[in-house]
């Protein structure tokens, strides 16, 4: 009867096994995911942080969002030059508001202005980016799936030398 027990257990590891190694391939895989669409947000940061605080030009800010991702120098993880599909950066001249004179009642207009933006005067910067999926996962026949991140900001809002203005 001891002999059974042995056989059983060895029987149900057997069995258990491949569950465990796809488990912990599905958890590291997705960590690696979430690396990437952290990478992509925080590169999208960068991209709305050189909107309101710089002049560059939007092919400026592309060029350097796309070295921010994929640079040689770059110690730690760089994202496929390839798998990076689209980099938008969309830069909308507002007319910078002056939070010193909000004592001012005249320039109220300006200043409730700039509380209610509408979403066609933001500027924003997006990235999609081609994630390819493991063959073990290729159960729904996709082959790669995209991440996508956006960002807003207005333009000029954390400018504090008003170099806000493009040419």
């Amino acid at each position: 009867m001891l002999k059974n027990k042995k056989g059983q257990a060895f029987t149900e590891a057997v069995f258990i096994f491949p569950v465990i190694i796809v488990l912990i391939f599905s958890v590291v895989w997705f960590a690696r995911v979430l690396l990437t669409w952290q990478q992509l947000v925080s590169a999208t940061r960068y991209g709305t942080d050189m909107i309101a605080n710089t002049t560059l030009s939007g092919e400026d800010i592309k060029k350097d969002i796309k070295n921010y991702l994929t640079n040689k120098m770059i110690e730690g993880r760089r994202l496929d030059t390839d798998k990076i599909k689209d980099i938008t950066v969309d830069i909308k001249n507002y007319n910078a508001i002056d939070y010193n004179n909000i004592t001012d009642l005249s320039n109220i207009s300006n200043i409730v202005q700039g509380l209610f933006v509408p979403s066609n005067e933001l500027s924003t910067v997006s990235i999609s980016y081609s994630y390819n999926l493991p063959k073990i996962m290729n159960i729904a026949g996709m082959d790669e799936f995209i991440i996508k991140t956006k960002l807003s900001v207005l333009a000029g809002s954390g400018c504090k030398n008003k170099i806000h203005k493009r040419k």
